[in-house]
């Protein structure tokens, strides 16, 4: 096929199957259908006139659900992946990195990650910051460096002043945090092909994963984005009607349809999603492809996350009064659609505060939003409900967190608020670009929960206030009070969380430390072979080191730790005993002593290239009903009858094969075998010798390579997993021991 008839939606994959796809517009239909009926009942028999204002509200709010519902539903109809093509040789591709006043240090992982990208290219560093260490940066690691002499349209005036300077058909863009993989060129740039193609966007996902936004599981090993459902669901919807848009972030773009506006549209803070309305209405194509391709670092604390949502909302809603999608010519009804359900998101703080100062008010008050509150309504209200929740589900292709979605609204309808009177009533001054933190705001700011704190007291007051009520007699209406202390109670648990996070500890750490797991060896004249340890995590400044024995205080020991691929011999010294854990080993804190720059770009280079994958793998495990589903399947197969549990574990092995030898961790283990991750390949059917080391015990026995699973990576970064299946002689019941020294 010529390079002229190539057609992006050509490789568009539909992610569920025919039937599965007929099942979600089934239940869109019928919860939607469902959601209508319940309305029109509550409209025409439950408003209450002795509470008209009040009443009027919250069906206001439930109507704004339905729309929300309804736009949802419109764009998870149909989610499409799409197939890679294959890049074209010989492009002339840009890297840009925007900064303006990140940490050096965080600076240099992402521009490593830029240089380091695979496909032929040139990487250029943007500073706004006009900082001589910025410069110094690029100058070593062989980046253009441009900058400018003001800081006009923040990000949006940075990106065009360099954009300007250049001339290459393709620029890729990241921001200082986001450290893209070697393979992102390789994986976007064939999209290109079809000439129409303007932005080609693939997901932002974030790695420091105790940011205010994530909510990990270890035990379950699943993890909540506060994103995930738009990055996974939504956007891969939208794809389906040529309407993803371009996210600031992570992205590629088409120089020729930019050259018509200088760039990236500077009227809104938010030059991402009006760029990408304006490309769109004049013709121009855009791809999502949901890889994970880059990661970065999300917001620390509340104050941060505020002040990147509050420019998010403020920003998408200011872009309709430039370029509205509802409007604007050109864009068809899907994509105007499309657009205007990503503007109506930002509006939903006002509904929510509605719901959260309803039950309160219903119990200082004493008047209610509902009339009629009987039977019939309470059968009327539980169907509708299950409806909702059960066709939630089912179009969410149960990657829907009811749960945590709500919790997030808690956190943000404030902001949303802000948003929406911004736009209704102006600000008083232009609209400012504020640059999130990627370390946090410092000590404990008030601020940000200051409403949730002023909620929480009227509702506590609330329910005092009715329940004395009730005691002296003043107020007879036990179920209203009831039913108003109930909702109350949600929504005061929902508070506590949202306070819980706000009054976490700042940020001490200037670097990000990451759950990891490698071995570490010590390699002073008195050690032995047992003298092995491995990091619960690290950074490129130091690690928590899990060790058989107990450690000084200020000790220096000589230690060589197998990073994966590589391994490093460095000087470590113990700055803290944080005890001994229920497993046997001693946990310590320890620091990297007289690491060079090349030592500090191994560990990051190691982190970037195996942890960050590793920990997205850790953490994607099914639901726990699919998860029950597996085990019931799986118990009664045949499989079953031939494979022992396997548990993830980190203890440290040894593995030698015909004279190559390497230390690594296991990754799991059962009776019968183990896995590695090992920086060499070994044949199938290969046997090897493996000792495993923990506190007290170390086990020794052969095994056979069973499975080799490559793990490709950066240059000088390649792992392999190892499947090994012990002997028939060996010991099942010693083995069993190990498997309680549990990652998790």
């Amino acid at each position: 096929m010529a390079e002229h008839d190539f057609n992006a939606d050509d490789t568009l994959l539909s992610v569920d199957s025919a039937a599965r796809r007929h099942l979600t517009i089934a239940a869109s239909i019928a919860g939607l259908v469902v959601y209508a009926a319940y309305l029109t009942y509550r409209g025409l028999y439950t408003i209450n006139p002795d509470a008209l204002i009040f009443s009027l509200l919250v069906y206001f709010a439930e109507i704004h659900g339905f729309v929300s519902l309804a736009l949802y539903f419109f764009q998870l109809a149909h989610l499409r992946g799409r197939r890679v093509v294959a890049a074209e040789p010989g492009l002339k591709v840009d890297v840009f990195v925007t900064t303006y006043d990140e940490d050096i240090d965080l600076l240099r992982q992402t521009l490593r990650g830029a240089v380091g990208i695979r496909y032929p290219h040139q990487t250029f560093v943007l500073d706004d910051g006009r900082r001589p260490a910025v410069r110094a940066l690029a100058e070593e690691l062989r980046c253009k460096y441009i900058t400018r002499q003001d800081n006009q349209h923040a990000k949006a005036g940075n990106w065009n002043n360099a954009f300007l300077q250049t001339d290459a058909d393709l620029i890729a863009t990241f921001d200082a945090d986001h450290v893209p993989r070697p393979e992102f060129l390789d994986r976007t740039l064939g999209f290109f092909k079809d000439q129409k193609v303007a932005i080609v966007q693939v997901p932002q996902q974030y790695h420091d994963l105790d940011s205010v936004q994530h909510r990990v599981s270890w035990k379950s090993r699943r993890m909540f984005g506060e994103q995930d459902s738009f990055f996974n669901l939504v956007m891969p919807g939208k794809d389906n009607y040529n309407a993803a848009f371009f996210c600031g972030t992570g992205a590629v773009l088409r120089r020729k349809a930019l050259e018509p506006h200088g760039g990236l549209l500077t009227a809104s803070i938010t030059e991402d999603l009006h760029t990408s309305v304006v490309l769109h209405s004049e013709g121009w194509k855009s791809v999502y492809l949901n890889e994970r391709l880059v990661t970065g670092l999300a917001p620390v604390d509340l104050k941060s996350f505020a002040v990147q949502r509050l420019r998010w909302a403020e920003g998408n809603l200011k872009a309709a009064t430039f370029s509205n999608p509802l409007t604007i010519p050109g864009l068809s009804l899907k994509q105007r659609v499309a657009y205007f359900a990503s503007l109506y998101h930002w509006t939903i703080g006002v509904p929510k505060a509605i719901y959260y100062l309803a039950p309160p008010w219903m119990l200082y008050s004493g008047t209610f939003p509902i009339a009629n509150f009987n039977r019939t309504f309470v059968l009327v209200y539980l169907a509708f409900l299950a409806t909702l929740i059960g066709s939630y589900r089912v179009v969410s292709r149960g990657k829907g967190r009811l749960l945590m979605d709500e919790l997030f609204n808690m956190v943000s309808f404030y902001t949303f608020i802000k948003a929406v009177k911004r736009l209704i009533f102006g600000r008083g001054k232009p609209s400012i670009f504020h640059v999130t933190s990627k370390k946090g705001s410092g000590p404990f700011d008030i601020g940000p929960v200051m409403p949730h704190m002023m909620l929480l007291a009227f509702s506590v007051l609330a329910v005092t206030w009715s329940l004395m009520g009730l005691g002296f007699g003043i107020n007879d209406d036990a179920r209203g009070v009831g039913i108003g202390i109930f909702w109350t109670a949600y929504n005061a648990t929902l508070l506590g969380v949202v306070l819980h996070i706000g009054s976490r500890p700042a940020q001490q750490r200037s670097i990000s430390r990451f759950r990891a797991n490698f071995a570490v060896e010590a390699r002073s004249e008195h050690s032995d072979a047992r003298h092995v340890g491995v990091t619960a995590d690290i950074s490129e400044q130091g690690c928590s080191l899990l060790w058989p024995e107990h450690l000084k205080t200020g000790l220096h020991l000589p230690v060589r730790v197998h990073l994966g691929a590589r391994s490093a011999d460095w000087m470590i010294e113990v700055m803290s005993d944080l005890g001994r854990e229920s497993d046997g080993w001693h946990r310590h804190g320890v620091r990297f002593l007289n690491l060079t720059p090349d030592d500090a770009d191994l560990i990051s280079d190691t982190i970037f290239s195996i942890v960050v994958p590793d920990l997205y793998s850790t953490l994607s495990q099914p639901s726990l009903t699919a998860q029950a589903w597996q085990r019931l399947k799986l118990r009664i197969s045949d499989v079953a009858k031939s494979r022992a549990r396997r548990q993830s574990v980190r203890v440290p092995v040894r593995v030698q094969n015909s004279g190559a030898m390497f230390v690594s961790t296991v990754r799991d283990l059962s009776a019968t075998g183990l896995a590695v991750q090992s920086p060499i390949s070994l044949a199938v059917g290969s046997e090897v010798s493996i000792a495993m080391y923990i506190p007290e015990k170390e086990w020794r026995g052969t095994a056979t390579v069973v499975r080799v699973e490559p793990r490709p990576s950066r240059a000088g970064f390649d792992t392999w997993v190892l499947g090994l299946r012990f002997e028939k002689e060996q010991s099942a019941t010693d083995v069993e021991q190990f498997r309680r020294w549990d990652a998790a």
